[in-house]
């Protein structure tokens, strides 16, 4: 969970997770920017997503490259997608509930499964 990781680790993680992601959207920014980011995300995912996984995190960011009209990285998008992926894994556990399996995706399962809401 994102409350049980050290705050200088969860900004090393964020750090790499902005860069890659900005690769992956054809964006360039200097160093100074990516720190930015960096620690505005850290702090969205202290105060807001603290109970979520850190593979829910990148998952959300997975789905935001792809899915998401939102091709400008900025904590707002950044907190759609993550909204957006808490969204995906409360309508998984509550298809789960019940018994609606064919409606979850492998992916949202997995999420599932190390969120610990299923096993």
């Amino acid at each position: 969970m994102i409350k049980t990781i050290n705050k200088k680790d969860l900004e090393l993680k964020c750090l790499h997770l902005i860069g890659k992601t900005l690769v992956e959207l054809g964006q360039t920014k200097p160093a100074k920017d990516k720190i930015v980011l960096a620690q505005g995300l850290s702090r969205i995912l202290i105060t807001k997503f603290y109970k979520l996984h850190w593979d829910a995190v990148e998952a959300a960011f997975d789905d935001g490259v792809l899915e998401s009209e939102e091709f400008h990285l900025c904590n707002k998008t950044m907190f759609k997608w993550l909204a957006a992926m808490k969204q995906k894994i409360y309508l998984g556990w509550d298809n789960l509930q019940k018994g609606d399996y064919y409606r979850i995706d492998q992916r949202t399962m997995e999420l599932l499964n190390n969120q610990k809401l299923i096993g």
